[in-house]
């Protein structure tokens, strides 16, 4: 029940938390670093489905004891009886590891296939790269290969970066916006960021919130290489990188692979929205950054800071205070039951709200002692 209160309470912090991901206010006020802080805080929190200890326990009486009796039913299966919440756990998990193991397949012969290719001898590409190199020392290890497939340029990760270039032809200015766009993903560890997202989508694969949660994480990837890089650029030049991402989706086709970071976007709204945060000129202020980035980070907080529990109290009864001079606790691994005069009263998951003078026992053999 642990497990699924958990995920109730982080699913409705996604509910909370995707629409102000969306808020343009929000993403204008972001810088580049900001924004990949909050793509790995966020997966962080998902990747790591805990009760904390200074988390609190809400009681429920009403839809949680529904579901926690509706998991721990037994199914049987002729000599064999397994309960419905350990089959849940088997789909869930064995979905997971066939999703990871799919992407990773699928990663090493896209890996293969992009090894097999010829690296890049355009001498004006090479002396961009050169300057490029000399710019950012830290992306030697980045080499360059070409294809002959029309796809948008992109680099891979992440670990080996290849980036990979079309053989069609842009212009001197264009291989220069192109190539320090993807050695910043790379400097900015983007692709580590989208192979740690992927891995969480696989994990939820069930939850179709995290299917939107990695969508908005690779837009704010992107978000963020643009504003880092287009931070110092006159009016012209942001123009000009305007220019190229539109030109580059209109005339390469996305090629979508896993663990691969691309240089345009395929959704419309995304690229227009890249565009919209590079088009506004304007200094992200300090105050608005740190409040807006203290707003998110308070509801990851919260999503940490509550779970819901199961607590069924009987009608006849809800007015009896429960206490160590009527009642006494047994304790069954993770599980409490909780007995009222000798009779069993309720089972419950937690006895954080209960009365903390009420004795707690191991076992029967115990309370006699």
């Amino acid at each position: 029940m642990t497990i699924i209160s958990i995920n109730l309470s982080l699913s409705v912090f996604l509910m909370i938390l995707l629409p102000l991901l969306n808020w343009n206010f929000c993403l204008k006020n972001l810088g580049g670093r900001c924004l990949t802080t909050c793509c790995i805080v966020i997966m962080i929190r998902a990747l790591i489905p805990v009760e904390f200890p200074f988390s609190r326990t809400i009681p429920n009486s009403r839809i949680i004891p529904v579901v926690r009796h509706i998991m721990i039913y037994p199914v049987n299966a002729g000599i064999f009886s397994i309960k419905v919440y350990e089959i849940l756990l088997f789909l869930w998990a064995g979905g997971a590891v066939l999703l990871i193991l799919w992407k990773l397949w699928l990663h090493f012969k896209l890996q293969k296939v992009i090894r097999k290719l010829p690296e890049c001898r355009d001498e004006d590409i090479l002396e961009i790269w050169q300057s490029l190199l000399e710019k950012y020392p830290s992306a030697r290890s980045v080499k360059i290969v070409m294809t002959d497939q029309n796809i948008s340029p992109m680099i891979t990760g992440p670990g080996n970066p290849l980036i990979v270039l079309p053989e069609y032809s842009f212009t001197r200015a264009e291989y220069q916006l192109i190539l320090e766009h993807e050695i910043l993903h790379w400097i900015r560890h983007d692709t580590f960021v989208k192979f740690a997202a992927d891995i969480m989508c696989s994990v939820y694969w069930w939850n179709p919130l995290f299917y939107f949660l990695r969508s908005k994480i690779f837009e704010l990837i992107e978000l963020g290489n643009d504003r880092q890089l287009t931070s110092s650029f006159s009016f012209d030049e942001k123009v000009a990188y305007m220019r190229c991402l539109t030109d580059t989706a209109h005339k390469i086709c996305y090629c979508p692979a896993p663990f691969t970071l691309s240089f345009d976007s395929h959704e419309g709204k995304v690229l227009r929205r890249r565009i919209h945060v590079i088009g506004d000129f304007r200094t992200i202020g300090r105050i608005k950054e740190s409040l807006v980035f203290g707003t998110l980070i308070l509801f990851l907080w919260l999503s940490t800071s509550f779970t819901l529990e199961p607590f069924i109290l009987p009608e006849d009864r809800a007015c009896i205070p429960l206490n160590e001079s009527n009642c006494y606790i047994i304790q069954n691994d993770d599980t409490y039951e909780l007995y009222f005069q000798d009779k069993l009263y309720f089972t419950i998951d937690s006895i954080e709200y209960l009365d903390p003078d009420i004795p707690i026992y191991q076992n029967k053999g115990d309370m006699k002692k």
